[in-house]
């Protein structure tokens, strides 16, 4: 409502120069329109000579979409005395808004104008004071605030969303401090604002935008250079934030005694910053500098530069919030960082980034890497306007994927725009290597979560005892070994074109179709088809608590699905290998074999002398599984004739032992529960 005693102001002008005239004037006015207001229903009437009553009002008054109805402003003590029109005890009301007492003395003669604008309440009184003077060439005028409402501020605000500043719907708090204005004949010159803010709180339409309890202090001077038209304006502003918090989608800001100064001009077209620098407490001081573009206020050049930024607070509070929802939210980052951006034409232009001693964790446990140390020159453009190839020189003391230690590493990755490569990359994996070559990652522009990357490579042979031990499993003897074709990601599925070969358990294991669905998020899907073949079964069966086994099997695994890790189907089968070679089964293999079914489902075991030995002779091993919908639905080398009877293994030598299972559907989660019981601890095998 401050602002519309301004409105009334050509109003009370138009009464007041027919004053001398008769000492009872009337006006009455149908419509105003301007491209500032548009007013309709104005009456204004004047009573009396020297102290007289001045009665106006309006029925509706818009400005900037916003609208006034029912609004009144009367004055008691209105006098006009030699030039002097004065009103001691004026009241401006309004249909929604408590009333307004208003002073004010205006002399055409001496050019001066103090209007003062209080509150009815006489506790923590509000007060908006304007002392104007003008004349031949120049004007000038301050406004002093002493406990000002912001949210009457917010009611003048223009209604619109942008992407730098959208509208409050609504404000709180209180302001103290003065504006000054200065200008001559081609309009305002100058601005000199001393601001303090007290308790300031504000939300917008979407709610992606608040503040409460904002406490700080405004510094801005602005001079007009030029004239006429197209006139630039230079300015500077200081602005100091000791309490309070803003949540401004994605990022959260507690006050720290953050701070920003800056300097620059503009005009109707940009708001240019020349200099300007940011001291964010805990993460470091920020020189920045840029343009945006007006009206719609969108950030088209920008340069930002940091040299010591503390990147476990610049993570948690800039950088954090923008991963929410993504695979990397539970990162953490410790460690100290340098950052030169150059942002032109609304685009990412460069991105020079330095690291010293970075540790990077997901909290998940999936990956953690420390002892970073890099130098990282993105360039997207040069001059001429092609990509400039720059290369990345990064170390890495040491790194952890899942529970797997990494050893020391080098990348020496090659960027060309988005287009990022690494030609070979040893890196130490236990007592082995794993080899990446020909990486190649690039990004399709303006689209930036569709990264696509493509890599081959091998890894050369890991002790099976200490990745087992690292992994936290049952120890494994042997070695680890594969060739890796050529693997890529699409930005949503890690395909293999081609076979994995892996040597393990002196045999091979063929992995093919694999492909994995969203591998970094919460419910991950894995297919594949997987072949083993000439597995030893003595190293197999001596890894765990399950009874010895000698002999070569063959295992296949076909359309495998995994859903978030946990095999959900599959069509699996292991059979013995062909060829000569030892086939013996342990008095413990076959008993744990035959309590697989479950009580009173137990395999048949030929009984008689076969108690007398430790181990027999065996043809033949057969089993399968396909699993639908939580149940594993078994078969064998043959059916028998008892009921539902399937042939396990089948006898052969001397001594000889058959197992024969009864139980063909068996619920998955049991039939692992019971195989975990079984590799976990080594029961004493009775045959009768």
């Amino acid at each position: 409502m401050v602002r519309l005693f301004v409105i009334i102001l050509p109003v009370f002008f138009a009464v007041t120069s027919f004053a001398y005239a008769d000492p009872v004037i009337t006006l009455s006015i149908d419509d105003v329109r301007s491209p500032l207001l548009n007013t309709a229903g104005v009456q204004a009437s004047l009573t009396g000579s020297k102290e007289s009553l001045l009665d106006i009002q309006l029925d509706e008054v818009a400005i900037q979409g916003k609208v006034w109805r029912g609004l009144r402003f009367s004055c008691h003590k209105f006098q006009i005395d030699n030039g002097l029109v004065r009103c001691d005890e004026g009241v401006l009301t309004s249909a929604r808004s408590a009333p307004l007492l208003i002073s004010f003395q205006f002399s055409s003669r001496h050019k001066i104008l103090d209007v003062t604008i209080q509150t009815s309440s006489s506790e923590g009184r509000e007060s908006w004071t304007l002392s104007a003077h003008w004349g031949k060439p120049s004007w000038g005028g301050m406004l002093t605030v002493t406990n000002g409402d912001i949210s009457r501020i917010a009611e003048f605000l223009p209604v619109g969303e942008n992407e730098i500043l959208p509208t409050p719907i609504q404000g709180k708090g209180t302001i103290n401090g003065s504006i000054k204005l200065h200008g001559d004949g081609d309009g305002l010159a100058g601005i000199d604002a001393d601001l303090a803010l007290d308790g300031l709180g504000f939300s917008d339409a979407t709610g992606l935008h608040a503040g409460e309890n904002i406490s700080g202090e405004i510094n801005a001077k602005a001079v007009r250079k030029g004239d006429g038209q197209g006139h630039l304006w230079k300015w500077n502003a200081d602005v100091n934030w000791p309490s309070g918090e803003v949540f401004w989608q994605p990022l959260y800001f507690s006050a720290q005694g953050q701070r920003l100064t800056a300097s620059g001009e503009l005009n109707e077209n940009i708001v240019r910053i020349v200099e300007g620098k940011l001291v964010l407490s805990g993460i470091g001081e920020m020189d920045l500098s840029g343009v945006i573009e007006r009206p719609a206020n969108t950030l088209r050049d920008f340069d930002l530069s940091a040299d010591n930024l503390e990147l476990s607070m610049l993570f948690s509070q800039v950088l954090k919030p923008f991963l929410a929802n993504t695979p990397f939210a539970d990162l953490k980052a410790a460690g100290q960082a340098g950052i030169r951006w150059r942002y032109r034409n609304s685009a990412h232009e460069s991105l020079d980034v330095n690291l010293r001693d970075v540790s990077v964790e997901d909290e998940r446990g999936r990956f953690a890497f420390s002892g970073v140390n890099a130098r990282i020159p993105w360039q997207m453009q040069g001059a001429n306007g092609k990509h400039e190839p720059t290369t990345a020189d990064i170390h890495i003391q040491s790194s952890q994927l899942g529970r797997i230690p990494i050893g020391e590493l080098h990348i020496p990755l090659k960027m060309e725009g988005w287009n990022l490569s690494i030609p070979r990359l040893t890196v130490p994996v236990l007592d082995g290597t794993l080899t990446l070559e020909n990486f190649s990652a690039s990004r399709k522009e303006g689209q930036a979560q569709e990264w696509q990357w493509q890599f081959s490579g091998g890894l050369s042979p890991i002790s099976m005892q200490k990745l087992t031990e690292a992994l936290g499993v049952q120890p494994m003897h042997g070695t680890l070994s594969g060739e890796i074709p050529r693997v890529s990601y699409n930005g949503s599925t890690v395909e293999v074109e081609g076979a994995l070969l892996v040597r393990v358990f002196d045999g091979t294991v063929l992995i093919w179709n694999l492909k994995a669905l969203d591998p970094m998020g919460p419910a991950a899907t894995l297919m594949a088809d997987v072949d083993m073949r000439n597995l030893d079964l003595n190293l197999l069966t001596g890894t765990f608590s399950f009874g010895n086994m000698q002999g070569r099997l063959d295992v296949a695994m076909h359309d495998l699905e995994l859903f978030n890790w946990k095999p959900v189907k599959f069509d699996a089968s292991l059979t013995s290998s062909p060829g000569n070679y030892p086939r013996r089964i342990s008095q413990a293999a076959v008993q744990n074999i035959s309590s697989l079914g479950g009580m009173g489902a137990a395999a048949a075991i030929q009984r008689s002398f076969l108690h007398f030995f430790d181990d027999f002779g065996y043809s033949k091993i057969g089993w399968s599984c396909s699993l639908r919908n939580g149940i594993c639905h078994m078969d064998g080398i043959a059916s028998e004739p008892m009921p539902n009877g399937y042939l396990i293994v089948k006898g052969g030598g001397i001594p000889a032992i058959t197992v024969i299972g009864y139980n063909r559907e068996v619920d998955w989660w049991e039939l692992v529960s019971r195989l975990q019981r079984i590799t976990q601890v080594s029961p004493k095998p009775i045959i009768n």
